[in-house]
């Protein structure tokens, strides 16, 4: 035991009843000491008359009881967000998943429509688009054609090279 001064004396009569306030309404497990303790032969000493006598042994031991998890703030907040980025994760796959079907939908739907109405040309060394256009449609303006060539094909002018495959409009 050590000295204590005048001050801390005072300051800890004012703040034990405090504290002993404090430790009867927290909402933490008290830590359980057993007044008994079992003995290798099986029976149990009593402690609690501090006599040492050996008493008889319960016929079933009391299994402790465990308190519930508790999260701390912080922890609160990582399991907030693992099960944000897990619905998040799930929302994305669904979301590409249909995405993709809807995608590949429309292009079966396209090339099988386009395969009726279009016709495969292998560009041959001379030909122009202009010659090109005539042929697929001699009846209308090659300018037009030229155009709907461009477009159907994803071209960005109208420089073609021989031995390019382009899908023209069928007559």
């Amino acid at each position: 035991m050590g000295l204590t001064s005048t001050a801390e004396a005072k300051l800890d009569a004012r703040i034990r009843p405090d504290i002993t306030v404090m430790r009867s309404v927290t909402s933490y497990p008290r830590r359980h000491r057993p007044s008994l303790a079992v003995l290798p032969g099986g029976l149990e000493t009593d402690r609690a008359n501090g006599s040492g006598e050996a008493a008889a042994a319960p016929s079933a031991r009391a299994a402790p009881r465990s308190a519930p998890v508790r999260l701390t703030r912080r922890g609160r907040i990582v399991v907030g967000l693992v099960a944000v980025i897990a619905v998040g994760s799930v929302a994305a796959l669904v979301w590409l998943a249909v995405a993709g079907r809807a995608q590949a939908a429309s292009q079966v739907g396209s090339e099988g429509a386009a395969a009726h109405t279009m016709l495969r040309v292998v560009v041959r060394p001379g030909d122009t688009m202009w010659g090109i256009a005539i042929r697929a449609d001699p009846a209308a303006d090659p300018r037009a054609v030229i155009q709907q060539i461009i477009d159907d094909n994803g071209l960005k002018g109208t420089a073609i090279m021989a031995g390019q495959v382009l899908w023209v409009p069928r007559v």
